[in-house]
């Protein structure tokens, strides 16, 4: 069966990885994606620590964005939130224009109480900064 438009199936599974489920990988060509807030860490509710990805294991970062499709006949707007998995946190700061690298959909089930939910979670290697915030200058009070 072939992938849905937009997205594709990474032929060979990197060594690194645990999962044997195919990477649902995304194609940012058409998108564009804008930091929506500060970048944090991504915090482990446990034990209040900052969680480590299991495959790489190096710090998870939670980067709110808005995106938009452009493709022609395909446009969409969102609100999301990619984990990013990066040694330091990414230099991306809010308002920047971003392109997620190696983004990831990562499809989920969950069970709680007797009722299932279910969603899809965003995870990125790292993220480029297009282009930074746009400042509006003050406007002059008449005297």
């Amino acid at each position: 069966m072939d992938a849905p438009s937009g997205v594709t199936k990474e032929p060979v599974m990197p060594q690194n990885r645990i999962s044997t489920q195919p990477r649902l990988m995304l194609d940012t060509a058409n998108v564009i994606f804008e930091m929506a807030d500060d970048i944090m860490p991504k915090i482990d509710e446990k034990t209040g620590t900052q969680k480590l990805d299991r495959e790489t294991g190096l710090p998870m970062w939670t980067a709110p964005m808005f995106g938009r499709g452009r493709a022609i006949g395909r446009k969409w707007s969102g609100q999301l939130n990619v984990t990013i998995v990066s040694a330091d946190r990414p230099a991306a700061e809010d308002g920047d224009q971003v392109v997620p690298l190696d983004l990831e959909a990562l499809p989920w089930v969950s069970e709680q109480n007797g009722k299932t939910r279910n969603g899809v979670a965003f995870k990125a290697s790292g993220l480029d900064v297009v282009s930074g915030a746009v400042s509006v200058p003050a406007v002059a009070q008449a005297a």
